[in-house]
């Protein structure tokens, strides 16, 4: 159960307040983030269901976005934003480090933050015209986290130092065996469109771990971030179709 709370605490907003956390617990608290991802997409499911009640058409997948922003603190976003600064503004490993470390966030990064954020939105105003509206709401979240536990066992860390450094490498295969059969199998709850999206989010995740490890050599906490959020658009993507 501590490992769940730790997953929440470090996943999204929600008021769990645990203290005095180990840093070898922390590789355990990975089993539980596509739990987190379903608390999250649960209550963005909740949201959407009592916004509809109240607004009409386009107003209750735009607040859905907020509430998704408020319950994960744009934690993901964040290293999306430092991401894209490090690679369009890096030529060497050296440089595209120091950009991604530098707390401000350039023009570039706030265009793709802008770009990620409205085409969500897009996705999900074309998803509630139909019945899939919910599914997605459910599942998004799910798969976005999932892939980052892809990234965490089989990419090395690429920095000496920080905080993502202690997940890499540290992911037993009991563990991986245990996040996959639970994110396939609600996947796969959702029919063919949600083991498609299941599947483009493994191949997405190889992907970013194959760039990463030729730009970077390995993975970083921000490279985590924009995992997250490219997965998520991956998946409203093949579950819009």
């Amino acid at each position: 159960m501590k490992s769940f709370l730790i997953a929440l605490q470090f996943l999204t907003t929600l008021p769990v307040k645990l203290k005095n956390i180990k840093e070898k617990e922390l590789p355990a608290s990975v089993t539980w983030y596509p739990v987190a991802g379903l608390v999250i997409g649960a209550l963005l499911a909740l949201s959407f269901f009592l916004l509809s009640k109240v607004f009409m058409f386009l107003i209750p997948p735009i607040l859905v976005v907020g509430v998704y922003l408020l319950l994960t603190g744009a934690l993901h976003l964040d290293g999306f934003a430092d991401t894209v600064d490090g690679i369009y503004g890096g030529r060497t490993k050296k440089d595209i480090f120091r950009i991604m470390e530098d707390s401000a966030t350039g023009a570039k990064g706030v265009a793709w933050v802008v770009f990620i954020l409205l085409f969500k939105i897009i996705i999900l105003i074309t998803l509630s015209v139909g019945d899939k509206i919910y599914p997605a709401l459910f599942l998004f979240p799910i798969l976005g986290r999932y892939a980052i536990t892809i990234l965490m066992k089989y990419s090395p860390y690429a920095k000496e130092n920080g905080l993502g450094k202690v997940y890499c490498g540290n992911i037993t295969n009991a563990q991986f065996v245990i996040i996959n059969a639970f994110t396939l199998l609600l996947s796969v709850f959702f029919g063919l469109p949600g083991l498609a999206a299941f599947i483009g989010v493994v191949i997405t995740a190889v992907i970013i771990i194959k760039y990463m490890s030729k730009k970077l050599g390995g993975v970083t906490g921000d490279v985590f971030g924009f995992t997250v959020e490219i997965a998520e658009i991956v998946a409203l993507l093949i579950l819009a179709i």
